[in-house]
């Protein structure tokens, strides 16, 4: 995992996810979207205003390459500002992909009270290829994103990271998908040498 240099919060990595591939980590969506423009990622956001409020299994949207899941084991509760929590503070909130041509997710995780305040916390985002991202999140405007240089993502995993911030829900509201058209996908694994001989310059 690669620490673009705005980023300065902690981050943690598996071994698995080394032999996998490099994944750039973000904490500002400026930077985020500069990256992905260089890289040839085609972004698009998907805005969860647009869904009926109330209690789901699971929220479904997006369409084709960007298609998109975001469930909990005891269920979803999307309130009508469209800011989407698990049912139960101590679950894990899960966002999968249904395309095998995602290379990049950048959003807004953070914690809520039961009433829908933002809380102060330690977060952990956990990719599909076992790449994890150990933050502190303090507002619903604090932003996570990643660009994978070699595996496609699969899916994004948001949970607490630490005791004090288990009380809390674990939220979103809003995310964007970043895919690479094939053949273009494979475009991505030089990205790491063209961004090295760019700082050089």
């Amino acid at each position: 995992m690669r620490t673009v240099p705005s980023c300065a919060a902690i981050c943690s990595l598996s071994f698995a996810a080394i032999a996998a591939a490099d994944v750039y980590v973000f904490d500002n969506a400026i930077t985020y979207g500069a990256f992905c423009n260089d890289a040839g990622v085609v972004r698009q956001s998907q805005d969860l205003t647009q869904l009926a409020s109330g209690s789901y299994q699971s929220l479904t949207g997006g369409a084709g390459e960007f298609a998109w899941n975001l469930a909990a084991p005891s269920g979803v509760y999307l309130d009508s500002l469209g800011t989407a929590r698990t049912q139960v503070n101590s679950e894990k909130l899960s966002l999968t992909f249904a395309s095998t041509n995602v290379f990049a997710v950048g959003g807004f995780f953070f914690n809520v009270n039961s009433s829908g305040g933002t809380q102060s916390g330690v977060m952990r985002i956990k990719l599909s290829d076992g790449t994890s991202f150990i933050r502190t999140v303090s507002n619903n405007t604090t932003f996570s994103g990643f660009v994978s240089d070699g595996a496609n993502i699969t899916s994004v995993e948001v949970s607490h990271a630490g005791s004090l911030g288990s009380q809390y829900f674990v939220a979103t509201n809003g995310f964007n998908i970043g895919i690479v058209p094939a053949p273009g996908a494979a475009a991505l694994v030089g990205l790491a040498g063209l961004m090295a001989r760019r700082r050089r310059a």
